[in-house]
């Protein structure tokens, strides 16, 4: 079990029209993984969640154009080191307001199902001919079930992501 908290950003465009991320590679954290900061957080924590309504170039009243949020799943010394060093645009958030973020912003454009066109119309094709399904055919058409074919994602909410990554949240 990996026990992680969760930092939101504010990321700017710098003069380029690119992402302005806060210089995270002055963090002692950081500095003592002798990664980058951009690899630390995916090797180390769980990577970015991305606001994936409000962008960078959307006006919204909770994300003004040229900014947007993410937020990184991080030990605990870099989030407290990430918002001492950059208290304007690093806040540690709690679990019930990252899974708020997690289900409505990053992951809700996200299928609630993955599907394998490819079995699917194999599987098709035999009922087609009148042939019984086998138990892994039926197994494939069970969203719940991990077979390819139809398979829930679970990275869609935030309940089954932790579950599946192993995570808790440090209060």
């Amino acid at each position: 079990m990996r026990e992680l908290k969760p930092l939101k950003v504010t990321i700017g465009l710098n003069k380029q029209g690119q992402a302005d991320y806060p210089n995270f590679n002055v963090l002692q954290a950081v500095l003592d993984s002798g990664m980058d900061w951009s690899q630390y957080v995916d090797v180390v924590g769980d990577g970015w969640h991305y606001d994936s309504v409000s962008g960078h170039k959307e006006d919204t009243s909770d994300s003004p154009y040229g900014q947007q949020f993410g937020v990184i799943l991080a030990p605990e010394d870099f989030v407290t080191q990430a918002t001492a060093m950059f208290p304007t645009v690093c806040v540690e958030i709690n679990e019930s307001q990252f899974e708020t973020f997690y289900n409505e912003k990053a992951h809700v454009n996200e299928p609630d199902e993955k599907i394998d066109t490819d079995i699917l119309t194999g599987i098709k094709l035999k009922q087609d001919l009148g042939q019984a399904l086998t138990a892994e055919q039926l197994k494939a058409l069970d969203p719940d079930d991990d077979t390819p074919g139809v398979v829930k994602n679970k990275s869609k909410t935030w309940v089954d992501y932790k579950d599946k990554k192993n995570i808790t949240i440090k209060k």
